[in-house]
Formats: structure tokens, sequence, C-alpha cells
């Protein structure tokens, strides 16, 4: 039975289809240097599914060479419903929109769970001109939506940097949406990005509370009720800036660092941060640090650019098999968790202490957390900083609440799952009721929802749900990340790696932003 939360979850935080039936794991790539002249020729030995813009899909079922902006090799040609074509030995690179690794094998312990949800076409030939042209069109783990009046409403986005299976981690998100007369909750869960999703558990968490209190997870996931907010909290970033206003309400009026700030990194100094001062709230030894956030796009630039696309078709082999060693993993780990995310510190009267290390939740959805930290020093006033690599984050709301409490929480295991045609996938249901060794398998455009009896209640309780998700994703690795002269090494967490993508992300920020939350894949 796999743990809740894989044991390398803070490295998660601080980081297809070819079967009518049966299971396919994917595995790992090994990729050797081929005897060409051209100096962008590579050799993967293991079999690759090559995802095309047409829709249709061509498998190496030995490997297939890369060169000049080529793919050769043995491949067999299917459409997106799986009828094969005709035998094929070589594509141009720029027809293809991503490549995954696959191996027609069972493995016992690790059983990924299919039904007619994960079977159906996957049809990715109507959103490929769109990331061939941008290929880093939008990602980042499944989306969760909720229905109001006949449109999907965004709720939360799922474990968004458990990028391999070592990386597995469980999601807590606070939900907005409330059952319907029979007491249902529906969700649906879209994957709508070049990402193969393994979903290994979904469940609510419902709490009740008194009214005026808000519920939402603190930094671990656990439900806890604030209320009591704290007058006159001063918020300065590094630049000096004041930022009060810009925080003191969900509005849309984003906290980013200032591009002075962002421009000063250097590689012994890359962070921001943002200092409050408020007075100490009579009778509280804690407090809460209320936030309504979610990254920016640097993670982005920093997995798709640095991670995936420099070294072209090694990314497949690092993703698969140094991912999924524990040593590689770790280190990737130690190094993530050591400079991203946002760490909390109170001045306890002889300098910042840190209390709270916050996870990176994704950049797509907003994400509502409580930091729950010990009130400390001896005057009236409270310090506290808040300190993050430079505009890693887009921040709407930051308070300060003086009353804190956890809550006891109630789990519900999923209802039903139903497929796009609003058919019942029993199969589905099982693979994410539990989290165990069963996964549900989706692929791009693919939607499911799942529904959950939470019961009716009276008018007088108050109840806030929270969503928990738990599995991970593979990236497709685009076709245009392997043409040119690509680094055939693996990427090694450096912090002068970090620092160009800082330097990067500076240049593109602008267009990037206004390119990427455009080019949602759209679903079946």
């Amino acid at each position: 039975m796999r743990t809740p939360a894989s044991p390398f979850w803070p490295i998660a935080s601080g980081l297809t289809l070819l079967a009518a039936a049966g299971c396919i794991i994917s595995r790992g790539v090994v990729v050797e240097r081929v005897s060409h002249t051209a100096r962008d020729s590579v050799r993967v030995t293991s079999p690759v599914k090559a995802h095309l813009g047409d829709g249709s899909i061509v498998v190496y079922a030995k490997g297939m060479s890369i060169a000049r902006n080529q793919v050769f090799g043995n491949g067999r040609r299917y459409t997106p419903l799986l009828s094969e074509l005709q035998p094929v030995d070589s594509i141009p690179l720029d027809s293809v929109i991503g490549m995954e690794t696959f191996r027609t094998e069972i493995n016992s312990g690790s059983t990924i769970v299919y039904s007619t949800l994960a079977t159906a076409a996957t049809l990715v030939g109507g959103i490929g001109l769109a990331c061939l042209a941008d290929p880093k069109c939008f990602g980042s783990c499944p989306t969760f939506y909720a229905d109001s009046a006949g449109v999907p409403v965004l709720e939360a986005e799922g474990f968004s940097y458990s990028i391999a299976p070592l990386l597995e981690a469980r999601d807590v998100d606070r939900l907005r949406t409330q059952p319907d007369t029979a007491g249902i909750v529906r969700l649906q869960v879209w994957n709508e990005a070049l990402e193969t999703h393994y979903i290994n558990h979904l469940a609510l968490l419902e709490t009740t509370h008194l009214a005026g209190e808000f519920v939402l997870p603190d930094e671990r996931g656990r439900p806890v009720a604030v209320a009591r907010y704290v007058d006159g909290v001063r918020a300065t970033d590094r630049a000096g800036r004041n930022v009060t206003s810009l925080l003191d309400r969900a509005d849309g009026m984003l906290f980013t660092s200032a591009d002075t700030t962002l421009g000063a990194v250097t590689a012994q100094d890359m962070d921001d941060h943002i200092d409050l001062v408020f007075q100490r709230p009579a009778g509280s030894d804690s407090v809460a640090i209320v936030l309504r956030m979610r990254n920016s796009l640097l993670n982005t630039i920093l997995f798709y650019d640095f991670m995936l696309a420099r070294p072209g078709a090694r990314s497949l082999d690092w993703m698969e098999q140094d991912l999924g060693r524990i040593g590689p993993t770790v280190a990737l780990g130690k190094w993530y968790s050591g400079r991203l995310g946002l760490r909390i510190y109170v001045d306890g009267g002889s300098g910042f202490e840190q209390v709270v290390k916050l996870s990176d939740y994704g950049p797509i959805a907003w994400r509502d957390v409580a930091a729950v930290i010990p009130v400390r020093g001896a005057g009236d006033s409270v310090r506290v900083r808040l300190a993050f690599l430079a505009d890693q984050w887009r921040i709407d709301r930051l308070s300060v609440a003086a009353s804190v409490r956890h809550l006891p929480a109630r789990e519900i295991k999923p209802l039903s799952v139903e497929g796009a045609s609003n058919t019942l996938e029993p199969i589905a249901l099982r693979a994410v009721s539990s989290a165990d060794e069963n996964y549900l398998k989706t692929s791009p455009r693919q939607r499911f929802t799942v529904a959950f009896d939470v019961g009716r209640s009276d008018a007088s309780t108050r109840r806030t749900f929270l969503l928990v998700s738990q599995g991970y994703y593979t990236e497709w690795v685009r076709g245009s990340w392997m043409t040119g002269v690509r680094d055939t090494t693996a990427f090694k967490p450096e912090d002068a790696t970090l620092l160009r993508a800082l330097r990067s992300w500076r240049a593109e920020k602008d267009s990037m932003e206004k390119q990427f939350y455009r080019s949602r894949i759209p679903v079946q």
C-alpha cells in the first residue's frame, strides 16, 4: 500500500496511448550518440511513441534516431482511434507535438488501471498547431473545475510538481463549490496540457465551522479555521515599496517583485522578501498568515527550457531514468527545496528565525493557504518576513488572522466517475478511491467527472470542502525541443542554472504570461 504522501514530497513541492486494453507502464530511455556526421544526432533505444500534429501516432517499438531534424526508425503509424495505417521509416521532427516512452508489460507492484475513459482516442491533432508554434503552451498537472450555471469554473490544480513516480505527492485545496440540492459535489477533472497524468487518489475533506470563520489548509494540508483579522498590518518589499494596499484584499491587483529586484539577482543573492509589521494580538500566542497566491511562470521557464528543452532527447532519459533513482531525486529535491518555495521568518528579538516553509503550488489556480506561526518578541510589535526567489510568486491577498484553530475533517470517498459521454466508469472509480498501487491514466484532451455524496445539511450548518488529490504526471518532450544542436547531458540542479533561468524569465515574462494562459488544450 502506498502511503498517503510519497517520502519525497518536498521534492515534488520543491519540484500516449497505444493500448486498447491492458496496462502500459512508462519506463526510461537510453540515449546514445549516433555515428552520423551531423552534430545533432542522438539514438533513443527504448520504445517511443511520437504524437503528431495531425492526430496520428507513430510507435517505435525498438527505439529511434534523431538526426538532421528527422526521426528515423522502424515505426508503425496509427490513427487517433488506434487503427494501424502503414509502416514508416522517417518523419520530420517539426511534425511531432511530443514524445513519450512506453513499455507493454505489467509490473504487479504498480498497476496502472485503464477504462474506456483512458483508452478513448487522444485526438491531439486539433491542438497541435498552437503548441507547435509555441512550445511553452499551457501545462502543469490535472485541473479541477466546478460547474456554475453551465460554465466551468477553475477550482484547483493537483500535484503540480510531481513530475515522476518518486515525486508523487498529495495536494489539499480549498473548494468554493457547494453541493447541489441532493447533497452531491461534482468536479470535472481535465487534462488540458501535453502531459500524461497518473491519478492515484481523489477525496473530499468536509469541515463544519462557525459563521464568520474562513476554512483553508495550513502549510501541512490540515484544515484550519481563521477569523479576527489584525488591522494595521504594514507590508514592505525588498525594493522598499509599501505594498500594503496591494495585498489587503483579493481583487486581482497582484504583488510581483520589483523589476529592480529581479534585475539585481546574483548567484549569491536571488531572493526577494516582504516584511510585515503589526501589533501583537491580545490573547494570541500564534497567528495565521493567510495568503491567496500562485506561482509565476518562472518555474515553467526552469522546467521547460532548462530541464527539458536544452538537453533535448536526453531529457526523456532524465525524467524516466535519473528521476527513477533515489540518489539523483534526493539531490534535485535538496536543491529545489533550498531555493524555491516560500519561507516565513519571525523576529524573536535577536533576528529572524525560519518557522514555516510553504511549497510551490503551480501557476494556474489560486491557492488559499494559512501559515500558522508563533508570536515572538517582547515588544508590542510583531515582525515577520516572507522570503522567496525573486518574482516566483503572484500574491493576490495577504492578511493576518489572530484566531486560528485546527478542525477535524470527515474524508469522503468518490461516489462515481463518469466519462466525457456521461457513462459510468467503475474501474476508474476504483483506481481513484484509495491511495494505493492503482492509477487512472489520462491523456491530453481527456476529462471525466467525479462525484461525491456529502449529504444534505440544514441552513444553519456552515460547511467548507477541501479537495485531496494525489498522483504524478509526465511531460511530453516537444519535437521543437529536440531540433538542432542540443546539450545531451542531463539537467543538473545548480544555482548557475537557476540564475540563467531568472534572467531568461525577466526577458520574456510579459509575452510568456500572455501566451501561456491562452494556450489551454480544449478537452473533449
